[in-house]
C-alpha cells in the first residue's frame, strides 16, 4: 500500500463553493463502492483538497492538474468544468480491496485534444426522466463539455399546448435535469429546430406532435408538414416565444441551437427557396440580439455534390449566399454520417469561413475518429456527437468518442472494452437504483 493513498470512510475535503452539491457527494459514495462519505467544505479556490499535499501546477491549456502523493490528494481547474472533470478524472483511479478504497500515487492533467467537446442527445416520447439523467451523468462523466437538448415534443410550453404531446415533461422536471448538468460541470444548450423537423417527430414514423393533436394549426407549417412556414408572421412569433421560454428555462447559457436542416419542402420550391436568406438573417440576428451565439446544421448552407459522401442539399448558385446571410457569431455545425477519412470534405471547406465549425459525427468509429482528426489537425472549434435514436444499441460510442478526444479512463481500462466501461459507469450514476427494465441502456434483451 506504500503507492497508494488510502480513503477514510468519511472524509473531509476542501471544494469550491460550486462543488458543495447532492451531485459531488452521490458521485463519491458510487465511487467508493458504496463505501465510503464525504463532507465538503467550501472555498472561492477552484480547487478539490484531501490532506495536505501541495497544489500541482495548472500547465497553459490544461483544464486540470491532478496530484495524489501520500499526503494526499489535490485537484486544481481552469474554471468549474474544467475541475470536475478533474474529480471525473480521479474518480476513475479509485481501487478497491479487502474494504478499503485507494488511490494509487499520481501527477497527471487534463489536456484534450479538442477543447469544445458537445454531444447531442434526443429526448423522444419513449423515454423516461430517469433515462435522460442517466445519460446527461454519463455524458459528463465521460468528460464531455457541452450538452445539446433537443426535445421532440417532450417539453410542456406555455405558448402553445399542442407543442407537446400529453405525457411531455413539466418544465419543473426539466428543470433538475438543467441543475444537475451544471453540477457536473457540464453545460446545457437548449435546441428547438426553427426550419425542417417542424413535426417534432421522426418522419419515418408519420406522426406529428402539432397537426395530430389540432389540424386547424395548419398554417403554420408547408403544406406537407415537415417544415415550419417561413412566411409566417404567427409562425415568426410562435417560435420567438418558444425560444423565449426555453432561455428562460435553461438560465444563462452560451448558444442556442436552431437546428434549419432537412427542409426538404423548402429545397424544392423556388419561391420559397428565395425568401431563405432573409429568414436566416432575421432568425440568427434575433438570436444574437436575444443574447445567445445561434447554432445550426449545414446542410442546407451546402453546395449539394461538391463534397464526396457528404449530405449536403443546398443549390449551387445559392448555397454561399446562405452562409453569407447568418449573423457571424453563428455556430456552423456540419453533420456528416458517410465519411470515414479525414479530411471530411465539407468540414474542410469551412474551416477558413469566418465562422466557429464543429464537426458532428454519429456513432460509427470510423465515422467520429475522421471528424475528430479534421477538427483537431485544422485547429476548428469542437466535435458534437449525435446520437438520435441509436442509443439502446449503441451507448457505447459516447463513451469511446470522449476517448478519442483525450477523455481520463479508468485505472483498469486497457484490459477492457467500451461496452464494459459505459455498463460500470452507468451503474456508478444510478443514485436512485435500478429496476430490471433501468438497468445498462436497454429495457429488454431479446425480442419477444
Amino acid at each position: 500500500m506504500n503507492n497508494y493513498f488510502i480513503l477514510k470512510r468519511n472524509e473531509n475535503a476542501s471544494v469550491f463553493s460550486r462543488m458543495n452539491n447532492r451531485t459531488v457527494k452521490r458521485l463519491w459514495n458510487s465511487f467508493c463502492f458504496c463505501n465510503g462519505e464525504i463532507d465538503l467544505n467550501t472555498t472561492d479556490e477552484i480547487i478539490f483538497r484531501i490532506g495536505e499535499t501541495e497544489t500541482p501546477m495548472l500547465p497553459r491549456g490544461s483544464e486540470f492538474a491532478l496530484k495524489v502523493d501520500e499526503k494526499g490528494i489535490c485537484i486544481i481547474g481552469e474554471n468549474y468544468g474544467g475541475l470536475m472533470r478533474g474529480f471525473f478524472a480521479l474518480l476513475m483511479k479509485a481501487e478497491y480491496e479487502d474494504g478499503r478504497v485507494k488511490i494509487r500515487h499520481t501527477e497527471e492533467t487534463g489536456r484534450y485534444i479538442i477543447k469544445n467537446r458537445m454531444i447531442h442527445i434526443c429526448i423522444f416520447p419513449e423515454n423516461d426522466l430517469y433515462f435522460i439523467k442517466k445519460l446527461i451523468r454519463l455524458s459528463a462523466l465521460c468528460q464531455y463539455t457541452h450538452i445539446v437538448m433537443e426535445f421532440w415534443g417532450m417539453l410542456k410550453y406555455d405558448c402553445l399546448r399542442e407543442l407537446s404531446w400529453p405525457h411531455a415533461f413539466t418544465k419543473g422536471e426539466v428543470k433538475e435535469l438543467i441543475t444537475e448538468c451544471r453540477e457536473l460541470g457540464i453545460e446545457p444548450i437548449p435546441m428547438y429546430n426553427q426550419l425542417g423537423h417542424a413535426s417534432g417527430s421522426r418522419l419515418c414514423y408519420g406522426k406529428h406532435v402539432v397537426l395530430d393533436q389540432n389540424p386547424a394549426l395548419q398554417y403554420l407549417f408547408t403544406p406537407d408538414g415537415w417544415a415550419w412556414n417561413i412566411q409566417s408572421a404567427k409562425t415568426a412569433e410562435l417560435l420567438k416565444q418558444v425560444r423565449k421560454e426555453l432561455y428562460e428555462l435553461f438560465g444563462k447559457c452560451e448558444y442556442m441551437h436552431i437546428g434549419c436542416d432537412e427542409a426538404y419542402y423548402i429545397t424544392r420550391n423556388s419561391e420559397l427557396r428565395s425568401h431563405l436568406p432573409e429568414y436566416l438573417k432575421n432568425l440568427t440576428y434575433e438570436v444574437e440580439n436575444e443574447g445567445r451565439r445561434p447554432m445550426m446544421w449545414m446542410d442546407m448552407l451546402l453546395e449539394e455534390g461538391m463534397f464526396e459522401n457528404c449530405c449536403a442539399t443546398g443549390i449551387k448558385e445559392e448555397a454561399a449566399a446562405l452562409r453569407g446571410a447568418t449573423a457571424r457569431s453563428t455556430v456552423f455545425v456540419d453533420w456528416q454520417y458517410s465519411c470515414y477519412n479525414s479530411p471530411i470534405p465539407s468540414l474542410d471547406s469551412l474551416k477558413n469561413c469566418g465562422h466557429d465549425c464543429i464537426g458532428a459525427p454519429w456513432f460509427e468509429e470510423k465515422n467520429y475518429t475522421a471528424h475528430i482528426n479534421t477538427v483537431s489537425q485544422n485547429g476548428m472549434f469542437g466535435i458534437m456527437l449525435t446520437t438520435w435514436h441509436t442509443l439502446k444499441d449503441r451507448m457505447e460510442s459516447i463513451y469511446d468518442c470522449a476517448q478519442k478526444c483525450g477523455a481520463k479512463d479508468f485505472v483498469w481500462g486497457k484490459s477492457s472494452h467500451s461496452f464494459e466501461k459505459t455498463a460500470t459507469l452507468l451503474r456508478r450514476v444510478s443514485f436512485e437504483g435500478n429496476s430490471y427494465e433501468n438497468c445498462g441502456w436497454s429495457k429488454k434483451q431479446i425480442g419477444v
